[in-house]
């Protein structure tokens, strides 16, 4: 291969591989017609390839799905090169393998890179790198064929660069071009950092989580061991949404998991207390199983010892006992719980009792229905879970987690979410709080078409399906106890029966059907499905 004149020695600057080294693993077999990086076939073709492409895939989708698409395949390409790299290199310093990735891009020819800063810890998982792309391959061809652009066009460079730092860190990089040559700049400027430095509720961030980075990466990252349990990974949204959730009270969960005391675990209805709870049982008890929660309706004193003093205790981990509806425990059950948390108020290896109640501690202190030691001693700790309602600001980044939990439950692709839409779930009534969320969420992904935003219309439409369910009919209501003193039903053969008759009184008519029941179309559609009706 030919090195222009006084290059050869920038061969060999930088850490490992070094461009020589990574030069030493290109081998073009032309009698074969055959060039390899590795074991990966690579295809040598000219830079305007890459400009027509662009064009056919803008004019036959538009502009946004093109964008979508060409991030997709860069941060696909990025994540090879990234495996390409530790598995030649296996050995390879994790600061060097992570730069590799600016002198592949070099060697493959579509731009060189030169760091303006790179700051990385890879046991925090920290990241924020700043880089000038010069001779930009994209931004280059942009300009030769349709002159000036009016925004950033490195597209797949973008989708590269972040792909690469993700699979390398473990965590969702996102990198964003702020200044472009297409644009008249005199190169490409490119800033990095990690997913929740820009902000969960930042479009970006969005576009990565539910269209470019692929469900398998976000899986194996998941998968990957974490050093320190404390807090949930964000590898995979339902961890992501119970950061979100768990945001006000961490600290507190925290420091109550560690200590030898029972919790009381107080909120409203759908405040997050269970999320709550797991939390702390994964803490006090890393890799046990989440215990089940017991009533104290019919609670035996017998049952109430087992719960106590469970038979984990030789596991050698801290034993968790989940408890709701304390307040309803017997007279017997109660002195034996007093007595039992008065005995260990000094031993280290008791259980860790959690407590769950919709009351607030004052109003729990204040219940006549438990003893007054009994609720001292269980009250010392209390985590409130606070409403929706005192955290609106929280909302939007609640939503964002949230969506794509519910995306996953409904089995449909996580639609973007405008952010006049989060302005309008901020403002919502949400009696039930998470849960309402939820189902307000759960009516706009599968109303709204996989190729439009959520938008406040869609919202607004969806909140008042959600609201309409809260609605009780009084003759419905008779109907179902009576159906329940008689002899009971079986739910889904009901809710199956439901959709059989609104079918058949609206002739088949889908569209009709869904109004007569109260739902959209695609929401009875969707029920018709998982029903098997």
């Amino acid at each position: 291969m030919k090195i222009n004149g006084g290059q050869e020695a920038l061969l060999d600057r930088g850490g490992r591989p070094t461009l020589r080294e990574l030069l030493t693993h290109l081998v073009f077999s032309p009698v074969n017609g055959v060039l390899r990086l590795g074991d990966t076939r690579m295809v040598l073709q000219r830079t305007s390839f890459l400009s027509h492409l662009r064009e056919e895939i803008v004019r036959s989708y538009g502009r946004e799905d093109a964008f979508v698409l060409l991030m997709r395949l860069g941060f696909q390409a990025g994540v090879e090169d990234s495996r390409f790299v530790k598995a030649s290199w296996p050995n390879l310093d994790p600061g060097d393998a992570f730069t590799a990735g600016t002198r592949l891009h070099t060697v493959s020819g579509v731009t060189r890179v030169e760091t303006v800063h790179n700051d990385f810890d890879f046991k925090k998982g920290k990241f924020s790198g700043e880089f000038l792309w010069h001779e930009s391959a994209e931004a280059s061809e942009h300009r030769k064929h349709y002159g000036d652009a009016i925004e950033p066009v490195c597209w797949s460079l973008i989708g590269y660069a972040s792909g690469y730092a993700t699979h390398a860190l473990g965590k969702l990089i996102v990198y964003k071009e702020i200044e472009c040559k297409a644009m008249g700049h005199r190169h490409c400027r490119v800033v990095g950092k990690p997913a929740d430095a820009w902000g969960e509720s930042d479009p970006d961030v969005q576009r990565f989580r539910r269209q470019i980075m692929p469900r398998y990466l976000s899986e194996e990252i998941a998968a990957r061991p974490v050093k320190s349990k404390s807090s949930p990974s964000e590898g995979d949204a339902s961890a992501r949404y119970d950061l979100a959730v768990l945001s006000p009270v961490m600290d507190q969960i925290e420091a109550c998991s560690r200590a030898r005391l029972p919790v009381l675990l107080s909120g409203p209805v759908g405040s997050g207390k269970r999320i709550a709870a797991s939390q702390m049982a994964s803490i006090a008890a890393p890799g046990g199983a989440m215990p089940e929660w017991t009533s104290g309706h019919g609670l035996t004193p017998d049952g109430l010892r087992g719960l106590l003093s469970p038979s984990s205790t030789r596991s050698g981990r801290q034993p968790v006992a989940l408890l709701q509806d304390v307040e309803h425990l017997d007279a017997a059950c109660q002195a034996l719980l007093e007595n039992h948390l008065r005995s260990h108020s000094q031993v280290t290896t008791q259980t860790f009792l959690i407590v769950l109640t919709e009351a607030s501690p004052a109003a729990f202190l204040s219940d006549t229905r438990l003893r007054p030691a009994l609720r001292r001693l269980l009250s010392i700790k209390p985590v409130v879970m606070p409403a929706l309602g005192a955290r609106r600001g929280d909302i939007p980044a609640l939503a964002l987690a949230l969506a794509d939990v519910v995306a996953e439950k409904l089995h449909l692709p996580a639609r973007d979410i405008d952010p006049t839409a989060l302005e309008k779930l901020a403002s919502l009534a949400l009696p039930e709080n998470l849960l309402t969320l939820e189902a307000v969420l759960a009516n706009a992904q599968m109303a709204v078409s996989p190729l439009k935003r959520i938008d406040a219309g869609a919202i607004e439409k969806a909140a008042a399906v959600s609201s309409q369910a809260d609605h009780r009919d009084p003759a419905l209501r008779s109907l179902a106890e009576a159906a329940l003193d008689e002899k009971g039903f079986e739910l889904e053969e009901f809710n199956r029966l439901i959709y059989e008759l609104a079918l058949e009184r609206a002739n088949a008519n889908v569209a009709k059907a869904a109004q007569s029941l109260g739902l959209s179309r695609a929401q009875l559609a969707y029920r018709l499905r998982t029903a098997g009706a």
